[in-house]
Protein backbone atom coordinates (compact mmCIF):
# COMPACT_ATOMS: atom_id res chain seq x y z
CA UNK A 1 0.00 0.00 0.00
CA UNK A 2 2.86 2.38 0.80
CA UNK A 3 4.38 1.88 -2.66
CA UNK A 4 1.01 2.50 -4.28
CA UNK A 5 0.46 5.67 -2.26
CA UNK A 6 3.92 6.91 -3.19
CA UNK A 7 2.96 6.47 -6.83
CA UNK A 8 -0.22 8.46 -6.25
CA UNK A 9 1.72 11.16 -4.42
CA UNK A 10 4.13 11.62 -7.31
CA UNK A 11 1.30 11.79 -9.85
CA UNK A 12 -0.67 14.25 -7.75
CA UNK A 13 2.31 16.46 -6.91
CA UNK A 14 3.19 16.59 -10.59
CA UNK A 15 -0.35 17.77 -11.40
CA UNK A 16 -0.09 20.54 -8.81
CA UNK A 17 3.28 21.77 -10.05
CA UNK A 18 2.20 21.52 -13.67
CA UNK A 19 -0.84 23.68 -12.93
CA UNK A 20 1.39 26.36 -11.41
CA UNK A 21 3.56 26.24 -14.54
CA UNK A 22 0.60 26.26 -16.98
CA UNK A 23 1.73 22.96 -18.43
CA UNK A 24 -0.65 20.57 -20.16
CA UNK A 25 -1.69 17.90 -17.69
CA UNK A 26 -3.95 14.86 -17.67
CA UNK A 27 -6.38 16.44 -15.21
CA UNK A 28 -6.96 19.70 -13.38
CA UNK A 29 -5.82 19.16 -9.78
CA UNK A 30 -8.58 18.70 -7.19
CA UNK A 31 -7.57 20.38 -3.94
CA UNK A 32 -9.30 19.78 -0.61
CA UNK A 33 -10.02 22.58 1.85
CA UNK A 34 -12.53 21.87 4.58
CA UNK A 35 -10.95 22.70 7.91
CA UNK A 36 -14.03 22.36 10.11
CA UNK A 37 -15.87 20.12 7.64
CA UNK A 38 -13.34 17.29 7.99
CA UNK A 39 -13.97 16.51 11.67
CA UNK A 40 -17.74 16.81 11.29
CA UNK A 41 -17.65 14.54 8.21
CA UNK A 42 -15.69 11.93 10.19
CA UNK A 43 -17.60 12.21 13.49
CA UNK A 44 -15.02 14.14 15.53
CA UNK A 45 -16.03 17.12 17.67
CA UNK A 46 -14.69 20.56 16.88
CA UNK A 47 -13.41 20.63 20.47
CA UNK A 48 -11.06 17.72 19.86
CA UNK A 49 -10.10 19.02 16.44
CA UNK A 50 -9.14 22.41 17.88
CA UNK A 51 -7.14 21.16 20.85
CA UNK A 52 -5.45 17.99 19.54
CA UNK A 53 -3.20 18.92 16.58
CA UNK A 54 -2.23 15.33 15.79
CA UNK A 55 -5.85 14.19 15.74
CA UNK A 56 -6.64 17.15 13.46
CA UNK A 57 -4.05 15.95 10.96
CA UNK A 58 -5.29 12.36 11.06
CA UNK A 59 -8.98 13.23 10.68
CA UNK A 60 -8.23 15.55 7.76
CA UNK A 61 -6.39 12.80 5.91
CA UNK A 62 -9.23 10.39 6.69
CA UNK A 63 -11.79 12.84 5.29
CA UNK A 64 -9.77 13.31 2.10
CA UNK A 65 -9.52 9.56 1.65
CA UNK A 66 -13.25 9.11 2.19
CA UNK A 67 -14.09 11.83 -0.35
CA UNK A 68 -12.22 10.06 -3.13
CA UNK A 69 -9.38 10.85 -5.49
CA UNK A 70 -8.26 14.32 -4.44
CA UNK A 71 -4.75 15.49 -5.28
CA UNK A 72 -3.86 17.41 -2.17
CA UNK A 73 -4.80 19.91 0.48
CA UNK A 74 -4.76 23.69 0.17
CA UNK A 75 -3.33 24.39 3.66
CA UNK A 76 -2.25 21.58 5.93
CA UNK A 77 -3.48 21.52 9.55
CA UNK A 78 -1.00 23.45 11.65
CA UNK A 79 -1.16 23.38 15.42
CA UNK A 80 -3.93 24.39 17.80
CA UNK A 81 -6.33 26.22 15.47
CA UNK A 82 -7.59 28.93 17.85
CA UNK A 83 -4.03 29.74 18.96
CA UNK A 84 -2.84 30.03 15.37
CA UNK A 85 -5.61 32.57 14.68
CA UNK A 86 -4.89 34.46 17.88
CA UNK A 87 -1.23 34.68 16.93
CA UNK A 88 -2.14 36.08 13.53
CA UNK A 89 -4.56 38.79 14.71
CA UNK A 90 -3.87 39.32 18.44
CA UNK A 91 -7.57 38.63 18.97
CA UNK A 92 -9.32 36.27 21.36
CA UNK A 93 -10.76 33.20 19.67
CA UNK A 94 -13.71 31.47 21.32
CA UNK A 95 -12.96 27.75 21.53
CA UNK A 96 -15.48 24.92 21.02
CA UNK A 97 -16.01 22.98 24.22
CA UNK A 98 -14.63 25.80 26.36
CA UNK A 99 -16.35 29.02 25.32
CA UNK A 100 -18.87 27.44 22.95
CA UNK A 101 -20.69 24.15 22.41
CA UNK A 102 -18.28 21.30 21.74
CA UNK A 103 -19.28 21.03 18.09
CA UNK A 104 -19.67 24.74 17.31
CA UNK A 105 -17.31 26.62 15.03
CA UNK A 106 -14.55 28.65 16.69
CA UNK A 107 -15.20 32.41 16.58
CA UNK A 108 -12.85 35.40 16.49
CA UNK A 109 -13.87 37.92 19.16
CA UNK A 110 -12.18 41.11 18.03
CA UNK A 111 -11.78 44.14 20.28
CA UNK A 112 -9.22 46.87 20.81
CA UNK A 113 -6.27 45.42 22.74
CA UNK A 114 -3.47 47.52 21.23
CA UNK A 115 -3.35 51.21 22.09
CA UNK A 116 -1.98 54.09 20.04
CA UNK A 117 1.08 54.14 22.33
CA UNK A 118 1.86 50.57 21.32
CA UNK A 119 3.00 51.72 17.89
CA UNK A 120 5.99 53.21 19.69
CA UNK A 121 6.50 49.92 21.52
CA UNK A 122 6.76 48.13 18.16
CA UNK A 123 9.03 50.80 16.67
CA UNK A 124 11.37 50.81 19.67
CA UNK A 125 11.36 47.15 20.73
CA UNK A 126 9.89 45.10 17.89
CA UNK A 127 6.99 42.75 17.34
CA UNK A 128 8.02 40.38 20.15
CA UNK A 129 7.45 43.12 22.71
CA UNK A 130 3.95 43.70 21.37
CA UNK A 131 3.20 39.98 21.43
CA UNK A 132 4.39 39.65 25.02
CA UNK A 133 2.06 42.47 26.04
CA UNK A 134 -1.04 41.48 24.08
CA UNK A 135 -1.17 37.68 23.99
CA UNK A 136 -1.84 37.21 27.75
CA UNK A 137 -4.85 39.49 27.29
CA UNK A 138 -6.44 37.40 24.54
CA UNK A 139 -5.56 33.75 25.14
CA UNK A 140 -4.67 31.02 27.60
CA UNK A 141 -0.87 31.19 27.52
CA UNK A 142 -0.55 27.50 28.40
CA UNK A 143 -2.46 26.70 25.21
CA UNK A 144 -0.34 29.14 23.24
CA UNK A 145 2.84 27.57 24.59
CA UNK A 146 1.52 24.11 23.65
CA UNK A 147 0.75 25.42 20.16
CA UNK A 148 4.24 26.85 19.73
CA UNK A 149 5.82 23.64 21.02
CA UNK A 150 3.84 21.57 18.53
CA UNK A 151 4.88 23.88 15.69
CA UNK A 152 8.50 23.18 16.57
CA UNK A 153 8.14 19.40 17.00
CA UNK A 154 4.94 18.00 15.48
CA UNK A 155 4.71 20.14 12.34
CA UNK A 156 7.75 18.46 10.82
CA UNK A 157 5.89 15.14 10.70
CA UNK A 158 2.77 16.37 8.95
CA UNK A 159 4.05 16.53 5.38
CA UNK A 160 5.29 12.95 5.72
CA UNK A 161 1.86 11.79 6.87
CA UNK A 162 0.17 13.37 3.87
CA UNK A 163 2.78 11.92 1.53
CA UNK A 164 2.37 8.45 3.03
CA UNK A 165 -1.36 8.78 2.36
CA UNK A 166 -0.62 9.82 -1.23
CA UNK A 167 -1.51 13.54 -1.01
CA UNK A 168 0.36 16.71 -1.85
CA UNK A 169 0.32 19.89 0.21
CA UNK A 170 -0.14 23.16 -1.66
CA UNK A 171 0.82 25.32 1.34
CA UNK A 172 2.43 24.24 4.59
CA UNK A 173 1.77 27.31 6.73
CA UNK A 174 0.64 30.92 6.58
CA UNK A 175 1.98 34.42 6.95
CA UNK A 176 0.63 37.83 6.08
CA UNK A 177 1.67 41.46 6.14
CA UNK A 178 1.83 43.75 9.20
CA UNK A 179 -1.45 45.46 8.27
CA UNK A 180 -3.45 42.35 9.20
CA UNK A 181 -1.93 41.88 12.66
CA UNK A 182 -2.20 45.56 13.53
CA UNK A 183 -5.80 45.71 12.32
CA UNK A 184 -6.77 42.77 14.51
CA UNK A 185 -4.97 44.20 17.53
CA UNK A 186 -6.34 47.74 17.21
CA UNK A 187 -9.76 46.58 15.88
CA UNK A 188 -10.80 47.42 12.35
CA UNK A 189 -12.51 50.74 13.06
CA UNK A 190 -9.68 52.15 15.17
CA UNK A 191 -6.98 50.94 12.80
CA UNK A 192 -8.60 52.42 9.72
CA UNK A 193 -8.75 55.77 11.53
CA UNK A 194 -5.05 55.39 12.39
CA UNK A 195 -4.21 55.11 8.69
CA UNK A 196 -5.53 58.65 8.24
CA UNK A 197 -4.59 60.20 11.58
CA UNK A 198 -1.04 58.88 12.03
CA UNK A 199 0.06 57.29 8.75
CA UNK A 200 3.78 57.83 9.29
CA UNK A 201 3.75 56.10 12.67
CA UNK A 202 1.72 53.18 11.33
CA UNK A 203 4.13 52.77 8.42
CA UNK A 204 7.14 52.93 10.74
CA UNK A 205 5.67 50.11 12.84
CA UNK A 206 4.88 48.08 9.71
CA UNK A 207 8.45 48.47 8.48
CA UNK A 208 9.76 47.07 11.77
CA UNK A 209 7.32 44.14 11.62
CA UNK A 210 7.85 43.19 7.98
CA UNK A 211 11.03 41.08 8.41
CA UNK A 212 9.14 38.95 10.96
CA UNK A 213 6.37 38.26 8.42
CA UNK A 214 9.02 36.95 6.04
CA UNK A 215 11.03 35.05 8.61
CA UNK A 216 8.02 33.21 10.04
CA UNK A 217 7.23 31.89 6.56
CA UNK A 218 10.79 30.76 5.90
CA UNK A 219 11.01 29.12 9.31
CA UNK A 220 7.82 27.14 8.68
CA UNK A 221 9.19 25.88 5.37
CA UNK A 222 12.37 24.77 7.14
CA UNK A 223 10.27 22.79 9.62
CA UNK A 224 7.77 21.25 7.20
CA UNK A 225 9.94 20.84 4.11
CA UNK A 226 7.07 22.07 1.93
CA UNK A 227 8.27 25.06 -0.15
CA UNK A 228 5.01 27.00 -0.33
CA UNK A 229 3.22 29.34 2.08
CA UNK A 230 -0.11 31.12 2.28
CA UNK A 231 0.30 34.89 2.14
CA UNK A 232 -3.07 35.84 3.56
CA UNK A 233 -5.15 38.93 2.96
CA UNK A 234 -8.51 39.73 4.55
CA UNK A 235 -8.92 43.35 5.72
CA UNK A 236 -6.33 44.37 3.10
CA UNK A 237 -8.67 43.67 0.16
CA UNK A 238 -9.07 46.28 -2.55
CA UNK A 239 -12.77 46.64 -1.74
CA UNK A 240 -11.91 47.66 1.82
CA UNK A 241 -9.47 50.50 1.18
CA UNK A 242 -9.05 53.61 -0.91
CA UNK A 243 -6.36 53.27 -3.60
CA UNK A 244 -3.97 55.72 -1.93
CA UNK A 245 -4.07 53.66 1.29
CA UNK A 246 -3.78 50.34 -0.53
CA UNK A 247 -0.81 51.58 -2.54
CA UNK A 248 1.00 52.69 0.60
CA UNK A 249 0.10 50.19 3.32
CA UNK A 250 -0.78 47.01 1.43
CA UNK A 251 0.80 46.27 -1.92
CA UNK A 252 4.43 47.26 -1.13
CA UNK A 253 4.37 44.80 1.76
CA UNK A 254 2.79 41.97 -0.20
CA UNK A 255 5.31 42.59 -2.96
CA UNK A 256 8.23 42.47 -0.54
CA UNK A 257 7.03 39.29 1.20
CA UNK A 258 6.34 37.51 -2.09
CA UNK A 259 9.62 38.63 -3.67
CA UNK A 260 11.63 37.38 -0.69
CA UNK A 261 9.84 34.04 -0.71
CA UNK A 262 10.26 33.56 -4.44
CA UNK A 263 13.96 34.39 -4.16
CA UNK A 264 14.20 31.60 -1.56
CA UNK A 265 12.45 29.07 -3.81
CA UNK A 266 9.13 29.31 -1.93
CA UNK A 267 5.79 29.62 -3.72
CA UNK A 268 3.52 32.35 -2.33
CA UNK A 269 -0.15 31.31 -2.28
CA UNK A 270 -2.13 34.55 -2.14
CA UNK A 271 -5.07 33.46 -0.02
CA UNK A 272 -7.12 36.61 -0.56
CA UNK A 273 -10.62 36.88 0.86
CA UNK A 274 -13.07 39.66 -0.11
CA UNK A 275 -12.95 41.48 -3.48
CA UNK A 276 -9.49 42.20 -4.93
CA UNK A 277 -10.67 42.96 -8.47
CA UNK A 278 -9.45 46.56 -8.64
CA UNK A 279 -5.80 45.63 -8.09
CA UNK A 280 -5.38 42.17 -9.61
CA UNK A 281 -3.05 43.58 -12.25
CA UNK A 282 -0.43 44.28 -9.62
CA UNK A 283 0.34 40.56 -9.52
CA UNK A 284 1.90 41.03 -12.95
CA UNK A 285 4.73 42.87 -11.19
CA UNK A 286 5.86 39.56 -9.68
CA UNK A 287 7.67 36.87 -11.71
CA UNK A 288 5.48 34.74 -13.96
CA UNK A 289 4.42 31.25 -12.89
CA UNK A 290 5.82 31.62 -9.38
CA UNK A 291 2.64 32.37 -7.40
CA UNK A 292 -0.91 31.12 -6.92
CA UNK A 293 -3.95 33.37 -6.55
CA UNK A 294 -6.45 31.75 -4.16
CA UNK A 295 -9.66 33.88 -4.00
CA UNK A 296 -12.72 33.13 -1.89
CA UNK A 297 -15.62 33.65 -4.31
CA UNK A 298 -15.95 37.44 -3.94
CA UNK A 299 -13.23 38.31 -6.46
CA UNK A 300 -14.40 37.80 -10.04
CA UNK A 301 -12.33 34.77 -10.94
CA UNK A 302 -13.01 35.18 -14.66
CA UNK A 303 -11.81 38.76 -14.52
CA UNK A 304 -8.72 37.49 -12.74
CA UNK A 305 -7.96 35.06 -15.56
CA UNK A 306 -8.54 37.75 -18.20
CA UNK A 307 -6.06 40.07 -16.48
CA UNK A 308 -3.46 37.52 -15.43
CA UNK A 309 -3.66 35.24 -18.49
CA UNK A 310 -0.87 32.66 -18.16
CA UNK A 311 1.13 34.69 -15.65
CA UNK A 312 -0.38 33.42 -12.36
CA UNK A 313 -2.12 30.16 -11.54
CA UNK A 314 -5.52 30.39 -9.86
CA UNK A 315 -6.82 28.06 -7.17
CA UNK A 316 -10.55 28.11 -6.52
CA UNK A 317 -13.28 28.82 -6.36
CA UNK A 318 -16.47 26.96 -5.44
CA UNK A 319 -18.37 29.31 -3.06
CA UNK A 320 -19.21 28.20 0.47
CA UNK A 321 -22.91 28.83 -0.16
CA UNK A 322 -23.02 26.21 -2.89
CA UNK A 323 -21.49 23.61 -0.58
CA UNK A 324 -23.90 24.40 2.25
CA UNK A 325 -27.13 25.28 0.42
CA UNK A 326 -26.76 23.97 -3.12
CA UNK A 327 -27.19 20.56 -4.67
CA UNK A 328 -24.71 18.16 -6.24
CA UNK A 329 -25.93 19.39 -9.64
CA UNK A 330 -25.15 22.97 -8.61
CA UNK A 331 -21.63 21.91 -7.70
CA UNK A 332 -21.25 19.94 -10.91
CA UNK A 333 -22.40 22.85 -13.07
CA UNK A 334 -20.14 25.31 -11.28
CA UNK A 335 -17.09 23.08 -11.81
CA UNK A 336 -18.01 22.55 -15.47
CA UNK A 337 -18.19 26.28 -16.12
CA UNK A 338 -15.10 27.06 -14.08
CA UNK A 339 -12.90 24.65 -16.02
CA UNK A 340 -14.30 25.99 -19.28
CA UNK A 341 -13.75 29.65 -18.41
CA UNK A 342 -10.62 29.65 -16.24
CA UNK A 343 -8.79 26.42 -17.13
CA UNK A 344 -7.78 23.84 -17.81
CA UNK A 345 -4.13 25.02 -17.66
CA UNK A 346 -3.18 27.17 -14.70
CA UNK A 347 -6.22 26.12 -12.63
CA UNK A 348 -6.41 24.19 -9.38
CA UNK A 349 -9.98 23.35 -8.37
CA UNK A 350 -10.76 24.07 -4.73
CA UNK A 351 -13.42 25.49 -2.43
CA UNK A 352 -13.40 29.28 -2.28
CA UNK A 353 -11.46 30.04 0.92
CA UNK A 354 -12.76 26.99 2.80
CA UNK A 355 -15.66 24.58 2.62
CA UNK A 356 -17.91 25.52 5.56
CA UNK A 357 -18.67 23.51 8.65
CA UNK A 358 -22.19 22.81 7.35
CA UNK A 359 -21.17 21.75 3.85
CA UNK A 360 -23.35 18.87 2.71
CA UNK A 361 -21.30 15.69 2.37
CA UNK A 362 -22.94 14.91 -0.96
CA UNK A 363 -21.84 18.31 -2.29
CA UNK A 364 -18.24 17.78 -1.24
CA UNK A 365 -18.32 14.36 -2.86
CA UNK A 366 -19.81 15.92 -6.00
CA UNK A 367 -16.95 18.42 -6.05
CA UNK A 368 -14.42 15.62 -6.28
CA UNK A 369 -16.43 13.67 -8.86
CA UNK A 370 -16.99 16.76 -11.03
CA UNK A 371 -13.30 17.63 -10.98
CA UNK A 372 -12.65 14.28 -12.61
CA UNK A 373 -15.54 14.54 -15.03
CA UNK A 374 -14.76 18.03 -16.33
CA UNK A 375 -11.12 18.45 -15.35
CA UNK A 376 -9.76 15.62 -17.47
CA UNK A 377 -7.83 16.97 -20.45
Amino acid sequence: MRDENEKYYKQRWTRIQSAINFELIDRVPCIFMGTAFAPRYMGMTQHQFCLDPDAAVDVTIAAMTRLGDVDGINLMPFGIVPMALTGAWFSKVLIPGIDLDADALWQVHEKETMTVDDYDLVIDKGIDALAQKLLPQVCDMKLMEAHMAWCQTGAGQVAGKFREAGYGIVASSATSIPFESLCGARSMEKFYFDLYRMPDKVQAAMDVMLPFSIEIAKSAVNVTGVPSVWVGGWRTASAMLAPKLWDRFVWPYFFKVASELIASGITPVFHWDQDWGRDLGRLLELPAKKCILNPDGMTDIRKARTILKDHTAIMGDVPAAIFSSGTPDDVRNYIRDLVRDVGPEGLLLAPGCDAPLNAKPENMEAFVAASHEFGTV
